[in-house]
């Protein structure tokens, strides 16, 4: 497998992590002037904002976290079946 495919997988994978991270942060609302809460902010949330955008929040629940780790998983899928 090529180096950039490896390099992308691992990429996606980190990036799930923090979705994970902080959809369970959402949960004890930290302060947001935390530096941490807004570095994972800014990390996180370009990629929440266009699935919230497509999908509002159902019943009062959001699913925009499951569903970027679900299309994350799958582009992730796409490249390593490229790299084969």
């Amino acid at each position: 497998m090529p180096l950039m495919f490896y390099i992308l997988a691992k990429a996606i994978d980190g990036l799930s992590i923090l979705i994970i991270i902080w959809a369970l942060m959402s949960w004890f609302r930290p302060s947001p002037g935390n530096p941490l809460v807004r570095l994972l902010n800014a990390i996180v949330e370009p990629i929440l904002l266009p699935i919230r955008a497509v999908i509002p929040p159902i019943g009062g629940f959001s699913f925009d976290a499951m569903i970027a780790i679900i299309l994350l998983s799958l582009i992730k899928n796409i490249f390593l079946r490229a790299a084969s």
